[in-house]
């Protein structure tokens, strides 16, 4: 049998392309990545929430949390909803939802730093009465986003876990799952960055109807800080 030139260039050919293939694989192997837990729930055909107005307000067991926290995690949620055309409803304009905002740190005893989860839960209800001040209507969605081992301060974790939350609001995960998101993922960093302006604009003394009281210079100084810091896990 007479093997042509051609004949080994496709061979050649089919090898470098075989390379080409597992060198990317490898790269995707070996980006660095954070691994979430999230649990979604939705109720069946739930509202489209683009441009949807909204108003954020804290669980009962938040309110004990310090302002500099408080400040971080609802800049880290603002910035999260805007990346998908939500906005903040003003002072006393009647929004279209409500969300509900949870987070905190499991605090399980007996359980090793490295098990432990951050956590950040949302919960829309929609506002048919045009309340000012508290949800009238429905449950349409909720979920939950934790990731593992957070080292430092917790608000260091919610541009990750407030990325991911919006991402699956109004979706169904029917059993809690994980996903893997790269370290250096785009949308983390735009919400790091949206969160961090408004955290300098109040550090700064900038007031308006859409946006927290001012809090002292060094106070949000320290918040920004926090929430420009990349999340590190053990």
């Amino acid at each position: 049998m007479i093997f042509t030139r051609s004949f080994y260039q496709r061979i050649l050919w089919g090898f470098s392309g075989a390379i080409a293939l597992v060198s990317v694989g490898c790269n995707n192997f070996l980006l660095p990545k954070h691994r979430v837990l999230v649990d979604a729930i939705s109720t069946p055909g739930g509202l489209k929430t683009a441009a949807l107005s909204y108003r954020l307000v804290a669980k009962k067991s938040m309110v004990n949390q310090t302002s500099a926290q408080v400040n971080v995690i609802k800049a880290c949620v603002d910035a999260a909803l805007a990346t998908k055309g939500m906005f903040e409803a003003p002072e006393k304009v009647a929004p279209d939802i409500f969300i509900e905002v949870g987070f905190g740190v499991d605090q399980t005893p007996r359980v090793d730093a490295s098990a432990r989860e951050t956590f950040l839960q949302l919960s829309a209800r929609l506002n048919p009465g045009k309340s000012v001040d508290r949800a009238t209507g429905e449950e349409l969605w909720d979920v939950r986003v934790a990731v593992l081992g957070v080292t430092g301060r917790m608000e260091t974790a919610m541009p990750l876990l407030s990325a991911v939350a919006v991402d699956y609001m109004g979706t169904d995960t029917k059993l809690e799952t994980k996903i893997e998101i790269p370290q250096n993922a785009p949308v983390i960093g735009a919400v790091r960055a949206g969160a961090v302006r408004t955290l300098e604009g109040n550090a700064n003394g900038a007031s308006g109807a859409t946006t927290p009281a001012p809090v002292p210079t060094d106070a949000g100084t320290s918040a920004a800080k926090a929430a420009v810091t990349p999340v590190k896990t053990k």
